[in-house]
């Protein structure tokens, strides 16, 4: 008789201590995959367990953990990322980041569902696997360099242009608090995890993997995957054509579009023309360009030649976030100065959304006489691009007042005196998506566990998409009110949770995965049958692991609020509205089960 229980896993996780150059190759728990899945389940689930060994985020004891799931397997469409998870450095709270990257694969072909990292390396180091062969080796050569540059370096010096790995940049190495991990196709953005990396001397790692992922019924996944990929690559064709900046004339009109550090609700209209994806597509677009896997393909690969900030360029091109924070947040309109200042923070090793966040703060301060607009040769004022540029310079370095924007927009509005201009929430700054335009992305955004955090996609029920096995129907109203509106934020949540540990891209959602679709690849792949309340009930379980976290770190209802700029009307239109976030409250904490302060109660 076969043996299920590792179907679409290794069962094994990789177990590595940088302060004692020590490697150890663990047993997974089958009974914890039945709990947590995997991906940020995972993560969720070891951190807690090593939650109380922890001292701070940017010491020895800090643990990260690179986690894949079931669906991480070559073939799935959309199944080629990894979480990693560990206590944020910029926020001091539970912090994950998903990287779209073909690392996965490899780390899953090489033998291992997760990596578990803890202690600091004496020098700079990185990781080796190759099938279970785990080396600790010297990357001294490699420490200064950006993230394109580690990654063709040590393609080089292996040999090998197939090896994939996973870096930081200078930000990273310097412990700025916004960094990122990343590699040329995919950037794992939020919570700073890459000054985690740095803190403990870690400058990459490399897999490569030939072991074969087990399935359980092999001949049926493939019959499913033909159709399914047909569907995805039918369902992402307008993602395909713009991609994600596809939506920012769309969300210019509703008033989601940040603009001007979050105090307008819109722009001229000509002006955010020039940013769009429509825009992107007509003027740069060399083709589209997919991660790992992915059928969508909403990513850009833009050419530029003899432009104002390039001579010749040919990379990845901005994303919606990207738009939004770098572009009308600050009131760039210029499209390729927001291409140049999107590759300077995924070479230097930034978070494109935390880094559009303080420099709108920094102008916002400048135009309200907080700080001087002539400060260390920069002209601080809205719409200078080459100020932007110089900025995230001097953020990912640490030169003089990017060394206090390094520390994130809490901290950095805090120590100039400005606290009521940062938009964040748990000191994470704010997306690109404003609660005041849609009222289930406000109480989603309070509730996120990392922080302000679109990733639950509360909204798209209120753009007319249902998911009718978990009950959420599609709404023509985006301010509804009381359960209902409480209801499809949690399962929507929960949903998202699901997508983080299998852990498949959420744009599949969008091309039109179902339920139903995640219910026969987990079967074929795993052999095992789940519902919906099931899923929803992993789902609710994760959250409550790191809610749990954040309480023990000192989290509760006070910390469920909106930044006093979303919690304020838009400066300049009338037609959206504050969400009444305290009135809902506690009618959430009571469907998920915590107290009336946002504690969780108990973890089944």
């Amino acid at each position: 008789m076969k043996k299920m229980e590792w179907f679409g896993y290794t069962g094994k996780i990789l177990s590595v201590d940088l302060s004692e150059n020590k490697l150890d190759i663990l047993e997974a728990d089958p009974k914890v995959y039945e709990k947590y899945m995997g991906g940020t389940g995972y993560a969720a689930h070891i951190i807690h367990k090593n939650l109380k060994k922890i001292k701070d985020p940017e010491d020895e004891s800090n643990i990260m953990v690179f986690a894949t799931g079931p669906l991480t397997i070559d073939g799935i469409p959309n199944g080629g990322r990894v979480t990693v998870g560990s206590i944020s450095p910029e926020t001091g709270i539970w912090g994950e980041t998903h990287i779209g990257t073909w690392f996965a694969i490899e780390m899953k072909k090489a033998g291992f569902d997760a990596i578990i990292v803890k202690g600091k390396a004496e020098k700079p180091v990185y990781l080796f696997l190759h099938n279970r062969n785990v080396e600790i080796r010297d990357a001294s050569k490699y420490w200064g360099k950006d993230i394109h540059e580690t990654i063709e370096s040590l393609r080089k010096d292996l040999n090998d242009s197939t090896i994939k790995a996973l870096a930081i940049g200078p930000a990273g190495e310097k412990k700025v608090k916004i960094s990122i991990i990343a590699n040329e196709e995919g950037f794992g953005g939020r919570c700073g995890l890459g000054a985690v990396m740095g803190s403990k001397n870690l400058k990459a790692i490399v897999a490569k993997g030939t072991r074969t992922v087990p399935v359980a019924y092999p001949e049926e996944l493939r019959e499913f995957l033909k159709e399914l990929i047909k569907k995805l690559t039918k369902g992402g064709t307008g993602l395909r054509r713009y991609g994600s900046a596809g939506g920012v004339k769309g969300y210019h009109v509703l008033g989601n579009l940040p603009i001007r550090n979050f105090l307008w609700g819109k722009w001229d209209d000509d002006k955010v023309a020039k940013i769009s994806g429509e825009s992107l597509t007509e003027n740069y677009l060399k083709r589209p360009f997919a991660c790992t896997l992915c059928p969508i393909a909403c990513k850009r690969l833009v050419e530029v030649k003899n432009g104002k900030y390039f001579k010749e360029f040919v990379g990845l091109g901005p994303e919606y976030e990207t738009v939004g924070l770098l572009g009308s947040n600050l009131l760039v309109d210029d499209l390729e100065a927001i291409i140049k200042a999107n590759n300077m923070c995924d070479r230097l090793g930034l978070d494109t959304i935390s880094t559009g966040n303080v420099i709108g703060f920094l102008f916002d301060a400048a135009e309200r006489g907080i700080v001087d607009k002539n400060l260390e040769g920069l002209t601080l004022e809205w719409g200078n691009a080459e100020t932007v540029h110089k900025l995230i310079e001097k953020i990912a370095y640490r030169e003089g007042i990017g060394d206090i924007l390094a520390e994130g927009v809490k901290k950095a509005a805090e120590k100039l005196g400005a606290p009521e201009l940062a938009v964040e929430i748990k000191g994470l700054e704010m997306p690109a998506h404003d609660g005041r335009a849609y009222w289930s992305h406000g109480l989603s955004h309070v509730t996120m566990n990392r922080g302000a955090d679109h990733l639950g996609w509360p909204h798209m029920p209120f753009k007319g998409i249902s998911v009718p096995e978990l009950g959420i129907k599609a709404f023509d109203n985006r301010y509804i009110d009381g359960d209902e509106l409480i209801e499809t934020v949690i399962k929507m949540q929960n949903l998202m949770i699901i997508y983080d540990s299998l852990i498949i891209c959420k744009y599949a959602f969008a091309a039109g995965l179902t339920v139903t679709d995640i219910i026969k690849l987990l079967y074929f792949v795993t052999g095992k049958e789940y519902t919906p309340e099931k899923l929803m009930e992993i789902a609710n379980r994760i959250w409550k692991v790191q809610r749990k976290i954040n309480n023990e770190l000192g989290i509760t209802a006070k910390d469920d609020k909106l930044p006093l700029r979303m919690a304020t009307p838009h400066a300049n239109r009338t037609d959206t509205q504050v969400p009444p976030i305290e009135k809902w409250l506690p009618r959430y904490y009571e469907l998920r089960g915590l107290t009336e302060d946002g504690v969780v109660k108990e973890i089944d």
